[in-house]
Parts: structure tokens; sequence; C-alpha cells
């Protein structure tokens, strides 16, 4: 079973590689740098802890929430990343020609031509029953 795990996760890293480019790889490189990273501090603050115990043998489980807490933390610095770049490559595609008015003037002009075209390609039909 645990053979089967490591091939799957060894698939998984490897098969985006190949249709990767260098910046995305780079990129994704830097995430998991951050995330181990932020999981390994964590791990070495719970690792702390066991000092301040008088049975560190019964608080080893202080290791491995604190890899956690890392771990999630460096996951909420990744995503907070990625959001902050796609934000600053919207703004920088005309973001600010795009207010509000045009947005909407944009949408009912849209909206208005797919209702014409949904009707005029699904006839009304319409049922009644008397009973």
């Amino acid at each position: 079973m645990f053979k089967k795990i490591i091939i799957i996760c060894l698939a998984l890293t490897f098969s985006f590689s190949s249709v990767a480019q260098t910046n995305f790889k780079e990129e994704g490189l830097r995430d998991l740098t951050t995330v181990a990273g932020l999981g390994l501090g964590g791990a070495i603050l719970g690792l702390s802890t066991l000092s301040f115990v008088e049975e560190p043998k019964d608080h080893l489980k202080n290791i491995l929430v604190g890899a956690a807490l890392g771990i999630v933390v460096g996951v909420g610095v990744v995503a907070y990343n990625q959001a902050a770049k796609s934000q600053a490559t919207i703004r920088q595609t005309g973001f600010r020609d795009f207010d509000t008015t045009s947005r909407l003037n944009w949408h009912a002009s849209n909206t208005a031509q797919d209702i014409k075209e949904f009707n005029a390609a699904n006839p009304n039909v319409g049922w009644s029953f008397n009973f």
C-alpha cells in the first residue's frame, strides 16, 4: 500500500514538469520551499517545547502539531502571494478602463443578445390542462 502511494505521489509530482514553463517551475519550487520551510520551523518550535515538560517522550506530539501548524501557515502564505500576484496581473491589463458603468453596459448588451438567441433557438411551448 505504501509503495502505491509513493508511486502515485511521484507520478503526480513529475507529470506537470513536462508541460510547465521555467517560470512556473521556479514559482512552484519557491512555493514548495515556503511551505516546507514553515513546516520545519513549526516542528522546531514544537521540539523546543519539550524542554519545558518533565517527561518529553509523553509530549512528542508537540513536534507534529508544530509542523502541521507551520504547513497550514505556509499554505496560507502561498495562497496570499498567488492572490496578490493575480490582482497585480489584472490591474496591469487595463482594469481602470473597465469601470462600473462600462461593465453594466457590457453585461446588459451581452445578456440581451443571449436572450434573443436563446428565444430564437427555443420557441415557447405552453401546456394547458383542464379538469
